[in-house]
């Protein structure tokens, strides 16, 4: 016989949101593991002791920032919204059915008196509990940038002081047919934010977030906002540095992507003795240099290359900051036998000299690349 459901609601329930929610539920993990009474010792001077109306708490306001980022909400307003009628996150902000949620305005007013700074030392505070409570180590790290879009459009870029070229300084939708840049132009709305953008894709206005997380926990360890122009590799040690000062860890592990691979960097790796799961920033660095030099030999002690016809190749002027260049001067490449096979470069055919680039990191780009070949880099990275 089919079941035929009847609804009479009910004026007035009583039962325990506590048993409503299950142990093995993120937020009760966390609320567990973290008591958010030190914000309000945090945040003590940014209020009137004596004076004017009771704010809203802002442990409260913490764990609603929390419920934003962990469930991925994108605005004040709907995080409001979904504490109203999801238990979990009432539970989780201590709000009973009868207790009003806190208007999205509110959020928006403690934001800003809270400031940067306030974040920071609630970030830095949390990941010291996950440390004492043995979530976090810190030994083994990740890197990564990411991208985000700024919230400023297009239209807004003006002319810089220094290139002014529009009286009125109109804003950018109304220049036909002009080119923009990091260099000669500027958001009006937000003046930090830099043209930058992914391979294949469209420039817009961005800032770069540098994250460090625990390798084993996934736990973020650091997050460090840039103009989106900043390249990954050129914060990397001031992250370390940070990381090990704030947390009393010293890094022994590193993993990032080809952002961070430039030759100085895994240089100064191997130097701080930090494992690094780096691959180059250029797959093929190191590759160029075996097959122009396929057939000489080097000498280290008089640091050149002699050719298969006994010819010395020395460093030469005009080298380049990142590769040293070695050259065989006094014309014997015009008259050599190997002359076809050897000068197999349009650069060595015009100037009918063979000549061999050698990166003043190459040492440990070689030393890297043969690391990427191995089990355990393929897997860490994996």
């Amino acid at each position: 016989m089919q079941g035929h459901q009847s609804y009479q609601p009910e004026l007035f329930s009583i039962f325990n949101m506590e048993s409503l929610i299950p142990k093995n539920h993120l937020l009760r993990q966390i609320d567990e593991k973290i008591d958010f009474k030190f914000v309000r010792e945090m945040t003590a001077t940014l209020y009137c002791q004596d004076n004017g109306r009771p704010s809203v708490d802002p442990v409260l306001f913490v764990r609603i920032c929390l419920l934003t980022y962990l469930y991925n909400i994108p605005s004040d307003r709907q995080v409001c919204e979904e504490i109203q009628y999801n238990l979990a996150y009432r539970w989780f902000c201590r709000l009973s059915m009868e207790d009003v949620v806190p208007d999205h305005s509110s959020l928006t007013r403690i934001r800003d008196r809270l400031g940067e700074k306030t974040f920071k030392e609630i970030f830095d505070h949390i990941v010291r509990v996950c440390i004492e409570n043995g979530l976090v180590k810190g030994d083994k790290v990740m890197m990564d940038g990411s991208l985000v879009k700024a919230d400023a459009a297009l239209s807004s870029m003006i002319p810089k002081e220094d290139n002014l070229n529009i009286k009125d300084n109109a804003p950018s939708k109304y220049i036909i047919g002009k080119k923009f840049s990091n260099d000669t132009h500027v958001s009006k709305t937000d003046p930090d934010a830099t043209l930058a953008c992914k391979v294949s894709e469209k420039k817009q206005l961005r800032y770069k977030v540098h994250d460090t997380i625990d390798r084993d926990s996934r736990i973020i360890l650091d997050a460090h906002v840039t103009a989106g122009t900043e390249l990954e590799g050129k914060v990397m040690f001031d992250r370390i540095d940070h990381i090990e000062n704030t947390f009393n860890i010293t890094v022994e592990e590193l993993t990032g992507d080809r952002g961070y691979g430039y030759g100085e960097n895994l240089q100064s790796l191997s130097k701080m003795k930090i494992a690094s799961f780096v691959p180059r920033f250029h797959s093929e660095a190191g590759e160029r240099l075996a097959r122009d030099s396929k057939d000489f030999v080097f000498d280290t002690q008089r640091d050149c290359y002699i050719c298969p016809q006994g010819h010395e190749m020395y460093p030469i002027k005009g080298s380049t900051e990142q590769y040293k260049r070695y050259r065989i001067t006094g014309g014997h490449c015009s008259k050599c036998p190997l002359k076809e096979k050897c000068l197999d470069k349009p650069t060595m055919k015009t100037r009918n000299a063979k000549h061999i680039e050698v990166h003043i990191y190459q040492e440990i780009i070689d030393k890297t690349a043969e690391r990427e070949k191995t089990r355990m880099f393929q897997l860490v990275r994996g």
